[in-house]
């Protein structure tokens, strides 16, 4: 959009100067009189044109600055921000460790209490089969 208002400016500027010396070359003056109001008009110009590039020269350095601005502090505000993730990140990974040792601690403990409930079911069964004995191989 500011390049949109520079040439804007631009053209108006050029315009308004190809009128001025329109106006002046058919103006009913004498020669030396035209020259002298192409001289001043033409000087008028100079300054206005230097005028608008100082401002120009102005705007794009507050721009710069403000973007320059706008740019640290949202390399602030993403840096903060990746700290709180990688800091939440941790804690989460702490969590998952912590869970999937205690999960593991359960799966043991289950698998020993299990394993000791088949042995036992097992014995039983035996003795059931043996048909009682005291663990003798002979048949009943």
């Amino acid at each position: 959009m500011a390049d949109n208002k520079g040439d804007f400016l631009v053209g108006l500027l050029v315009g308004s100067a190809l009128g001025a010396a329109m106006a002046l070359l058919y103006a009913p003056h004498t020669g030396e009189e035209t020259r002298d109001t192409i001289k001043r008009k033409s000087g008028d110009i100079k300054d206005s044109a230097s005028t608008t590039y100082d401002r120009v020269v102005d705007q794009t350095s507050t721009l710069a600055a403000q973007v320059k601005d706008s740019t640290s502090t949202l390399a602030s505000s993403v840096k903060g921000s990746a700290s709180n993730v990688a800091a939440r990140l941790g804690e989460t990974v702490g969590k998952v460790k912590n869970d999937m040792t205690a999960g593991a601690a359960n799966i043991r403990a289950t698998v020993a209490a299990e394993g000791e409930n088949l042995a036992d079911a097992g014995k039983t069964e035996f003795a059931n089969i043996t048909g009682g004995t005291n663990g003798s191989s002979e048949p009943a």
